[in-house]
């Protein structure tokens, strides 16, 4: 892709955020300019969706765990006392609220599939589908928390490749019954006759898996979508093998576009893989960024936020997403010296952030507290666009995960200052509402349902087909 081209390119717009005080800017709560601490509040949401549609945004891209981060110090203390992704809310409820003061932002939902059951979790999709009118995604993860699954159940974790193989049928049963149950004219809302459903259109999907019994027809009438538009984040081996499969857009993360091309690379091998058209996966990287009208301006923005940056909590989240614990070790002791295979990676991904100073402890929490292990950009309006340009050019990526430092001034100074350059370079519409309103998935990839070569079309219900 050339420059020219990738100024022209369409973006996919989202922001990245999470029903909680702390997402990933550890300490940023206790600015005075931060109202992360109404995060409980309806009007919190609603206020941020009218914004994002006014921005223009796809899509509120909501994070979500089932546990605390324990792994510092081998308590939840810190956590709590740093509000370190703790409380937490769930992230699917303030949706609805949303939705109801918006037409075009969409939304996406985590939720954990080892720990729900399809045939429950299937009607709460379809029902936020409905309810959304068609701008509900799910974000599809499988949990990496060690204290979730104690608190759900569970002595362990279901060990790594064991929770994919869950994920897998997980999702052939959600097909089913999404996709397969009811046929299109099921619902008739016939009131001279007194028939509101054909039963005989209404099927049972006759399920029986490795892990899963399903027998019967799913709750929940067709919804907009059927099924809810698909993320997915796992970047392990078998993450990207399940992702080539079944999202429809993948989140990653990466610290440079030369370091995180070859992620997106291996998304579209995995993609042609399994049989789907590799530029039909949409490809969503994080940035966090941080603008005001000049470079300058917004460089001493930065280091206002980084007196209020909070190395504990960001130490706290990094036990939480790696499983070290760094509590022990000095403040100025080089990462280096450390003997842990874990760090040793660690310390590869830093030096390609990095590679002129010596990453101690102290280094890495400080470079944690904005936008986690996510990339940043700080400067003017154009500095900022022309950076979200080279990351489309070089890694080859579609659009971003904005994350925020504090809320809602970050996506404020992004509406405000950044949304109008974007517009001018044809990255975002000039006017969000010319599209007319249409579902999350029209909007992603021009289609109203998952395309003919995704697993889950297989599913689909036709005129002369009955799951068996």
């Amino acid at each position: 892709m050339t420059n020219q081209q990738a100024s022209k390119k369409r973006m996919i717009l989202n922001a990245f955020d999470m029903n909680c005080v702390g997402h990933q800017n550890p300490g940023m709560w206790a600015h005075p300019d931060d109202q992360t601490h109404r995060y409980k509040d309806v009007d919190y949401w609603t206020d941020l969706a009218k914004l994002l549609e006014r921005g223009g945004f796809d899509c509120l891209f909501i994070a979500d765990v089932l546990g605390f981060y324990d792994v510092y110090g081998g308590s939840r203390d810190t956590a709590l006392r740093t509000a370190a992704q703790a409380p937490v809310g769930d992230p699917a409820i303030p949706v609805a609220a949303m939705a109801a003061v918006t037409e075009r932002l969409g939304f996406g939902v985590t939720k954990s599939l080892t720990y729900e059951l399809p045939y429950s979790f299937a009607k709460t999709m379809t029902t936020l589908d409905h309810i959304t009118k068609g701008r509900v995604a799910w974000n599809i993860v499988t949990s990496y928390q060690a204290s979730a699954a104690r608190n759900l159940g569970l002595d362990n974790q279901i060990p790594h490749d064991e929770r994919y193989a869950v994920a897998d049928e997980f999702m052939e049963v959600c097909y089913k019954l999404w996709e397969g149950s009811w046929e299109e004219d099921a619902v008739v809302i016939d009131k001279d006759k007194r028939i509101f459903t054909d039963p005989s259109k209404v099927h049972d999907i006759n399920h029986e898996g490795k892990y899963y019994k399903v027998p019967g027809a799913h709750l929940g009438q067709p919804s907009p979508q059927r099924t809810p538009f698909l993320f997915q984040a796992g970047t392990s081996s078998k993450g990207m093998e399940f992702s080539g499969k079944h999202a429809e857009a993948v989140f990653v993360i990466g610290t440079s576009p030369e370091e995180l091309r070859p992620t997106v690379d291996k998304v579209r091998q995995q993609a042609a893989a399994a049989g789907r058209d590799p530029r039909s996966v949409k490809v969503i990287v994080m940035l966090t960024p941080i603008t005001a009208p000049t470079d300058e301006e917004a460089q001493a923005k930065l280091e206002d936020f980084y007196q209020y940056a909070d190395t504990d909590a960001a130490l706290t989240l990094f036990g939480g997403w790696t499983g070290i614990d760094m509590s022990s070790a000095p403040a100025d002791q080089p990462l280096e010296s450390i003997e842990s295979d874990a760090i040793r990676a660690m310390i590869d991904m830093l030096t390609r952030v990095d590679s002129e100073v010596v990453w101690t402890k102290e280094r890495l929490a400080k470079w944690l507290c904005i936008g986690g292990f996510s990339a940043s950009v700080v400067g003017s309006p154009e500095t900022i666009v022309d950076e979200m340009e080279r990351w489309m050019e070089i890694a080859d990526v579609d659009g971003f995960n904005l994350g925020r430092v504090i809320a809602p001034g970050t996506m404020e100074d992004f509406v405000e200052l950044v949304v109008p350059e974007l517009r001018k370079r044809g990255h975002v519409p000039q006017d969000p509402a010319a599209d007319g309103v249409m579902t999350l998935r029209e909007r992603l990839t021009g289609q109203s349902r998952l395309s003919s070569e995704h697993p889950g079309a297989a599913y689909r219900m036709t005129a002369d087909a009955v799951i068996s």
